[in-house]
């Protein structure tokens, strides 16, 4: 059944609209003469939300191959696609086991480490809503196991969970204040979702609801916008990289587990609440509590880049996301190893534009590299592709050349001149 199983199509049809009302949004917040975008943070939102739709390609069928194995061998009842009334029965079951699966990737490091990269953005717009994990969609499948076992059909499962990710992207927003009374008190709104996206220590681990705020409500994890928020996380990425942003937290628990005292605790590492500290080196066991911030004393990460190379990424990152769009649509036509292909090709462009974007100086080096890999889509791509294709990344080579050498001459005469201040 799963071989020849289409998923629903909600999320694909909505992806236009959600770029529409990304250029609402910036309307909006240009007539409130209000920034409510920042480049870098930006293209990185997105890149690690193609990196997630990328990873769905290789490991969305290990969750639905566990929920069609419960749902064929022990449902209890059958609920098709085919009424309203299980629409919203579905709808209502995916939000409520939503809700726990979301309490407790906040709650429980080993589940924090896949879901902390939608929280990593100091910004908070529709970008942030498509910052997604690459990794969460392994262990995510569980909480809704329960779905299975009552019948709710494969098809009307992820139909629902797909209404509820597009329901959950428009409250990734400043631009509206609050919904009123009615609203603010049943339905997740872009106030609740800012207080959950906030590091302020009264607004941590609150509002997990989905699309209806009355779970929290109802088991004491709500909390209504109060303060200014600030946000991000705890421990600032400080990184645009959307590889790092995926498996950075993995790697800090494994360095702590490894270096912890007695087995229980290097076990307890991956099962403990995030900021806990292991006994190591030492020391007892601690957490850290997460201190009082001001947004307009709090430094956000925005590194220097010239507006040249500013424009260069953006250009690239562009036809980079057209492709990547594309390539998504009709992966399905693609053998296996052209999916692999592709799919690390997308990720190394994207990883070094996002490189570029801090001014690093590995970025530069490879995008050279990067450059002469396009050519390579010859291997896949018919002929006539293959000349404009080296066209651009020769034309391109050239004016990243002079971007560069005037950026490094820029920084030569500063560096002068400010030798010369000092012997002055």
């Amino acid at each position: 059944m799963l071989e020849n199983f289409t998923p629903p199509p909600f999320i694909t049809i909505a992806i236009p609209f959600f770029f529409l009302l990304m250029l609402v949004e910036a309307i909006l917040g240009y007539i409130k003469k209000e920034n409510y975008f920042q480049f870098g943070d930006s293209i990185a939102d997105l890149s690690t939300g193609i990196l997630s739709q990328l990873s769905g390609i290789f490991l969305k069928s290990v969750g639905l191959f566990g929920y069609f194995w419960v749902y064929e061998n022990y449902r209890i009842f059958e609920l098709k696609p085919d009424s309203v009334l299980n629409w919203i029965i579905a709808i209502l079951l995916w939000d409520f086991f939503y809700y726990w699966f979301h309490r407790i990737s906040h709650e429980v490091n080993f589940f924090w480490a896949s879901h902390i990269i939608h929280h990593h953005s100091e910004e908070y717009n529709l970008f942030v809503a498509l910052r997604q994990t690459s990794l969460g969609g392994i262990s995510s499948w569980i909480f809704y196991i329960p779905m299975a076992l009552i019948g709710i059909d494969p098809w009307l499962y992820l139909g629902a969970g797909q209404l509820n990710l597009i329901y959950q992207y428009w409250v990734h927003t400043k631009s509206i204040k609050t919904l009123g009374p009615i609203a603010e008190f049943f339905l997740s709104t872009p106030s609740h979702h800012r207080v959950h996206h906030a590091i302020n220590p009264k607004y941590i681990d609150k509002n997990h609801g989905g699309i209806f705020i009355i779970w929290d409500r109802i088991f004491g994890t709500f909390q209504k916008e109060e303060e200014p928020p600030v946000y991000g996380t705890v421990k600032p990425l400080r990184s645009y990289n959307p590889l790092y942003a995926n498996y950075h937290y993995f790697l800090d628990l494994l360095k702590m587990s490894v270096k912890a005292e007695g087995l229980l605790n290097k076990i307890k590492v991956c099962f403990a609440k995030p900021g806990w500290i292991p006994p190591m080196d030492g020391k007892p066991a601690y957490q850290i509590e997460p201190q009082e911030v001001q947004p307009e004393k709090y430094p956000k990460y925005i590194p220097e880049i010239k507006p040249e190379l500013k424009r260069y990424n953006l250009i690239w990152f562009i036809l980079i996301l057209l492709f990547g769009f594309i390539y998504l649509v009709f992966y399905t036509k693609l053998s296996w190893s052209e999916q692999i292909f592709y799919s690390i090709l997308i990720t190394f462009h994207l990883l070094i534009i996002n490189g570029n974007n801090e001014s690093k100086k590995w970025a530069w080096y490879l995008e050279i590299l990067r450059l002469i890999s396009l050519t390579s889509l010859g291997i896949y791509l018919p002929f006539v592709y293959v000349i404009p294709l080296s066209v651009l990344s020769i034309l391109s080579g050239i004016y990243f050349y002079f971007v560069m050498n005037k950026s490094i001459g820029m920084n030569t005469e500063n560096l002068l001149a400010n030798r010369k201040i000092n012997l002055n």
